[in-house]
């Protein structure tokens, strides 16, 4: 069975399950809309092609935070990404002295992850792997789509169907992906012994097993200069963005409750301070979908942007970006204009909690749907790049 077939059969189990706790009158729409989305499979945006026979209805129906209109684009939106062809031609050179071709390298885990996909299906195991960057590359790309400075880290997030088997010591995802990718590194150029770890497991409030890492760590590598080849695989989560927003909201709401930077500064490693600053940086692009930076912030991107390239390793460099970014309010603004996505309230309007309102599971779609649309966009811009 194609991909393809494989990916609206998911989506039309998927509608089924969500129309079951809707009103009688509109649970007929589930196969209304599964029948239309597969008749608009070839165009951008198959949400755009139904949205007109459901949303006014829909829009009117609670669904945990948001309403069933929601739930039902964002399922649209990750079946788009699901039959999405992927282009295999005119690819530049991944590695170019250990500088890295960005739109390349997401073109190299999407090739093997399909792979992967059909040799597991052919298995019986079903999921979808979607695939990408941790963090963000906005910030350390050259306008070839090479990045700025020689990679020290590589890090794939990997969402996956909840169903897709995971063990401590791996399961089929990893015996079927991790050959294909290290064949394909080598073959650019970058040949790994097989010294790599299972790392980082992760279990929800069951106990049950929902995430882990196989990493292979460079001879060089060490707590304060980590360098390290990561494939971070996920099945609490179906999409790679839903990992990256929980990391971000993870670590924004960790930012925002911090009352007391001084106190920050002197019971954080000057490391950990740095990769906060950096993660916090790298990951709130996702966030651009929903959040446009104030001109003062855009200025303070810019110069962290340079810093990174050195200056930064500098403790006084450091901890003076860091009193800016607190300064700015940039943290504050970003994490009301999340609640302001997710719950529709204004800045200051009432008081929430991240926990209970935004760090829900599953993930609110309303803020879900505009990140991946930015960031499927921005991985377009730029694979786009070329020498």
């Amino acid at each position: 069975m194609i991909r393809t077939t494989r990916a609206f059969q998911q989506f039309r189990a998927v509608l089924a399950n969500l129309f079951r706790g809707a009103p009688p009158a509109l649970r007929c729409l589930a196969g209304v809309l599964a029948d239309a989305a597969e008749a608009s499979a070839s165009t951008d945006d198959i949400w755009a092609a139904i949205r007109g026979l459901c949303e006014d209805e829909l829009q009117r129906v609670r669904y945990r935070s948001g309403t069933l209109a929601h739930a039902v684009e964002w399922e649209a939106v990750k079946l788009q990404a699901r039959i999405r062809p992927e282009p295999d031609r005119g690819w530049p050179s991944l590695f170019r002295d250990r500088q890295v071709h960005i739109g390349s390298l997401i073109h190299l885990w999407r090739s093997a992850s399909r792979e992967a996909e059909d040799r597991l299906a052919d298995q019986g195991l079903v999921t979808f792997l979607d695939i990408g960057p941790w963090g963000g590359f906005n910030f350390v790309l050259n306008e070839d789509g090479y990045t700025r400075m020689k990679f020290a880290r590589l890090t794939l997030g990997i969402g996956s169907l909840s169903s897709t088997p995971l063990e401590e010591t791996g399961g089929p995802f990893f015996d079927t992906f991790m050959p294909l990718y290290k064949a394909r590194l080598a073959a650019e150029g970058l040949t790994l012994p097989e010294e790599w770890q299972y790392r980082n497991p992760k279990r929800d409030a069951s106990g049950r097993l929902v995430e882990l890492s196989h990493t292979y760590y460079f001879p060089q590598h060490t707590y304060d200069h980590r360098t390290f080849v990561k494939v971070r695989l996920s099945r609490e989560f179906e999409t790679y963005e839903e990992i990256m927003v929980w990391d971000f909201l993870m670590l924004l709401e960790r930012l925002y409750l911090t009352n007391d930077w001084n106190a920050y500064k002197q019971e954080t490693k000057e490391v950990d301070a740095r990769f906060d600053l950096q993660d916090f940086i790298s990951l709130s692009h996702i966030a651009e979908g929903v959040y446009q930076r104030t001109e003062k912030e855009e200025r303070l991107l810019q110069e962290i942007k340079e810093a990174f390239r050195g200056a930064i390793q500098q403790r006084a460099v450091l901890y003076d970006y860091l009193d800016r970014v607190v300064a700015s309010k940039w943290i504050e603004n970003l994490v009301w204009a999340i609640a302001g996505v997710v719950l529709g309230i204004k800045k200051f309007e009432r008081p929430f909690s991240f926990a209970r309102d935004i760090l829900t599971s599953p993930m609110p779609p309303q803020l879900l749907i505009p990140v991946k649309r930015h960031v499927q966009a921005y991985h377009d811009r730029i694979g786009a790049l070329r020498p």
